[in-house]
């Protein structure tokens, strides 16, 4: 099933000529990987908003586009949209403002903890894997554990163990996450490198939201070799 969702990416990169794949392709990936990912839907055209009546409120509404890929920096990211009018409003904005470009409404995914998981290609050591404390703040903060792939179980739990605020993961002021989500989600991660790191020269997960019952991929990018 993941290869056919591959493929659509790489088919991408071939017909546009871009390494960076659009978010749009990248959450379908993950999910078919055993990846948690926001419940959404794909606007090509406003009579595609007809398939948002499946999500609940609220959404956020994104441009998914390789042209965007800090999407926050032009504005290119919505939360908080309670209604379906809401929705459609905003949907006209983004169209005007993004022009043809893909859209993407995915409901709003509540948490205790950001975190960040991520792939990257070193010239010296190979497809190596990040995990780090997420959010906004992650290039202020820089605390992240690094590793080659493949990872254990054992490698994960060592990796957080490096990490500054590893309290927010084991109950610090009673912060409540499923920690064992999130090491399953590294080790899937470690997963992809291994089998499709020849193409992939970085994947980014940032934030990964963890609550009480899951470690979900909120945003997702990825860039080609």
């Amino acid at each position: 099933m993941s290869e056919k969702f591959f493929k659509r990416i790489l088919n991408y990169a071939s017909e546009t000529g871009s390494k960076n794949i659009p978010e749009h392709l990248v959450k379908p990936f993950l999910k078919s990987q055993g990846i948690t990912v926001p419940r959404f839907v794909v606007v090509e055209k406003i009579s595609d908003l007809s398939k948002a009546g499946v999500l609940r409120f609220p959404v956020v509404l994104k441009v998914s586009s390789n042209r965007f890929i800090h999407k926050t920096d032009v504005g290119g990211v919505l939360l908080n949209i309670r209604s379906m009018s809401e929705l459609k409003r905003s949907v006209k904005v983004f169209r005007e403002k993004f022009g043809g470009e893909t859209l993407l409404v995915e409901e709003m995914v509540s948490g205790n903890v950001d975190m960040i998981c991520g792939l990257i290609h070193d010239d010296y050591f190979g497809m190596c894997i990040m995990i780090g404390i997420g959010g906004i703040y992650t290039e202020i903060y820089k605390d992240i554990s690094t590793r080659v792939v493949p990872v254990s179980r054992v490698d994960v739990l060592e990796m957080i163990s490096e990490l500054k605020g590893r309290g927010l993961l084991e109950g610090f002021r009673n912060i409540r996450v499923n920690k064992a989500a999130f090491v399953n989600l590294v080790l899937r991660f470690s997963a992809i490198g291994e089998e499709y790191g020849k193409h992939i020269l970085g994947l980014d997960a940032n934030p990964v939201v963890l609550n009480q019952t899951s470690a979900t991929v909120v945003d997702a990018k990825m860039v080609l070799k």
